[in-house]
């Protein structure tokens, strides 16, 4: 008996040339090449945003120092240097304000260093001194502690590193 087993024989085929292969390895060797390099690339500029938003960090509490320093020099009522010492403050939250907008031009809202609502509470204590300066008919006391509590608060958060108030 002549028995006769089919096996099913797998023939694998190439259709491409040799030097479409070697084409091939070249394209998957610069692809590779490129997603090594864009990532170099991307670590390097992530480090610089991490270094950028540190500084500013760091300005933006100096600014802050500053601020709570010249408000310390304020007196509760008004004086013939009360406006100029004001304008020191005012210059200072200034500063924070466009160090923040810098830090957000970096990294986007997520770069926000200092909450919108505590810039927004400073120059509003700011006017509302101002104008009591200018009346001249009450005590410039409580402003001045609320926008000094205002400045300790900003100081707190930007060292606790909280700034979703």
């Amino acid at each position: 008996m002549n028995s006769y087993k089919y096996t099913k024989q797998t023939m694998v085929s190439s259709y491409a040339t040799k030097g479409e292969k070697r084409l091939a390895f070249l394209l998957i060797f610069v692809l590779l090449v490129a997603v090594i390099v864009l990532g170099v690339l991307y670590a390097g500029a992530s480090r610089y945003q991490t270094l950028a938003e540190q500084q500013l960090l760091k300005r933006i509490n100096s600014a802050t120092i500053d601020a709570i320093e010249h408000v310390n020099r304020l007196t509760g009522g008004v004086q013939s240097n009360s406006a100029s010492r004001l304008a020191l403050v005012r210059q200072q939250v200034y500063y924070i304000d466009q160090l923040n907008d810098m830090s957000i031009a970096i990294k986007g809202e997520k770069g926000r260093l200092v909450p919108d609502s505590a810039i927004v509470l400073l120059y509003d204590d700011i006017d509302t001194y101002e104008r009591l300066l200018q009346t001249a008919t009450s005590s410039t006391l409580d402003i001045r502690t609320t926008l000094l509590t205002h400045l300790t608060a900003l100081q707190e958060t930007l060292r606790t590193g909280r700034t979703d108030q």
